[in-house]
């Protein structure tokens, strides 16, 4: 008999950064439209293009 295994997705880990305020505002307004918190949002955003970023071997 298989089994199913439940474990934790994640482990959520509270970081502070600064940003420009028009980041803030937009992450606020997005939050408004999609019912999500502007936390949930900037975590999906920085997991998203967790995959995206190239680093240019020159630098």
């Amino acid at each position: 008999m298989e089994t199913l295994k439940i474990s934790k997705k994640t482990e959520p880990v509270m970081f502070t950064i600064r940003v420009d305020k028009s980041i803030v505002d937009f992450y606020d307004d997005l939050a408004k439209k999609t019912n999500r918190s502007r936390n949930e949002l900037i975590g999906l955003a920085l997991d998203f293009a967790k995959d995206k970023i190239q680093i240019d071997p020159e630098d």
